[in-house]
């Protein structure tokens, strides 16, 4: 989960100052996204039984944000809510594997509540809901931002809990079991600090524990010494999801999750520039490794239009105990997993958006604009994704 958002410190100035006044409507946004997906993993039954089958996943994707502020100008709340509209080979009721060319639908609420507390800080609730077949999901958490030495240091904290209740769905299509539950704590720390007129750095740790059924049910590894009478492996024939070949993927119960970031934003008053330079290391106990660096550039086109370009380096260590096959021999207890984002690999992400302002910053009117850009990612395991998107927004 993204960490909880609150108020600037220029913000939070404007708030202390603003005689208090009913219920308003601050900002809205409001996005468009498509994600087209194409690739092949050896966790997918939609390919010859020995894998790898089809990734391929669309999802359309409207979103918005409204930000709202009540009587008392301290509270302020920011509600954002998305649909998803998803064709893929994901679940899809107890047909999952079958039925792979149907469209399924997820939705999500998430509420950010805050109070600016002045010197002695921000604190935020954020809670939510998200739902989709067949998975319900429920988050809750605190968050608390302190600023220091004339607002020049910032330090934030949040914890969030969520609850995942999904049905069991098994290779076949058939859930035998019922429903699972999957609990996620997670606690981040951050640190922003004002190096320069131009210049500011951040610092932030995340560790994040997780508990219950944390495979995907319906992931599948190919057996290489299993029977394949009727199941031969060609690229050609008709998916035979009842083949003897593959058995579910296994997880231990618990996961516990490390994540170390660092940016370095400079701003350049000359060529109105900015330049973000960001490093992530994540480690867990699964013995997954990635490093992640990535740089962004901000350039000023006149008064009412920016560009951001992006790159994004990704290289990770998959888990110990990922593999493409496993044998009839192997430990039913043993974890075993073919999904290919716990595979090793490295990965490239390149991405352009232009903001065109329709009513610019500095005016006596509310900012409104909009925003266009496009995405591709591409990994060394046979996967890529093209994104585009398209937003509005404004400032009432």
């Amino acid at each position: 989960m993204p960490a909880s958002s609150v108020a600037s410190p220029s913000a939070s100035a404007a708030v202390r100052s603003k005689p208090a006044a009913g219920p308003t409507v601050e900002d809205l946004f409001l996005r468009f996204t498509l994600f087209n997906q194409r690739g092949r993993g050896f966790q997918s039954k939609a390919g010859p039984p020995a894998g790898p089958g089809s990734e391929n996943l669309v999802v359309l994707q409207p979103m918005g944000q409204l930000g709202l502020r009540g009587s008392n100008p301290r509270w302020s709340h920011q509600v954002t809510f998305a649909l998803d509209v998803i064709s893929s080979a994901s679940a899809d009721g107890l047909d999952v594997i079958s039925s792979a060319s149907r469209y399924n639908e997820a939705g999500e609420l998430d509420v950010t509540t805050t109070y600016d507390g002045g010197e002695r800080g921000a604190w935020s609730v954020r809670y939510g809901l998200h739902f989709e077949e067949p998975f319900r999901s429920g988050f809750a958490g605190l968050g608390w931002v302190g600023r220091y030495f004339e607002d020049n240091t910032t330090v934030a904290f949040n914890t969030m809990y969520v609850l995942d209740i999904f049905d069991y769905i098994h290779p076949l299509g058939w859930s035998p079991v019922g429903q699972e539950k999957r609990l996620t704590v997670s606690n981040n720390l951050g640190v922003t600090q004002v190096l320069s007129p131009t210049t500011l750095a951040s610092l932030s740790y995340g560790v994040t524990f997780q508990a219950g059924t944390l495979q995907t049910t319906w992931n599948s590894v190919a057996i290489e010494d299993a029977p394949t009478a009727n199941c031969p492996n060609d690229v050609g024939q008709a998916p035979a999801y009842d083949c003897p070949n593959r058995e579910p993927e296994r997880f231990p119960n618990t996961r516990t999750r490390h994540a170390l970031a660092a940016t370095l934003n400079q701003h350049v008053p000359r060529t109105r520039s900015t330049l973000k330079l960001g490093y992530r290391f994540y480690a867990d106990d699964l013995a997954l490794r990635a490093h992640t660096p990535s740089v962004q550039l901000y350039q000023w086109l006149g008064r009412r239009m920016y560009l951001r370009a992006t790159y994004r380096y990704h290289w990770q260590r998959g888990v110990s105990f990922y593999t493409v096959a496993t044998r009839t021999d192997n430990s039913d207890e043993m974890p075993l997993t073919a999904d290919s984002d716990l595979a090793p690999f490295t990965a490239h992400q390149l991405g352009l958006k232009s903001v065109v302002y329709l009513v610019p910053p500095g005016g006596v009117r509310g900012v409104q604009y909009l925003d266009a850009g496009y995405s591709r990612y591409q990994r060394s395991n046979d996967l890529h994704v093209d994104v585009v998107s398209i937003g509005y927004g404004r400032d009432f």
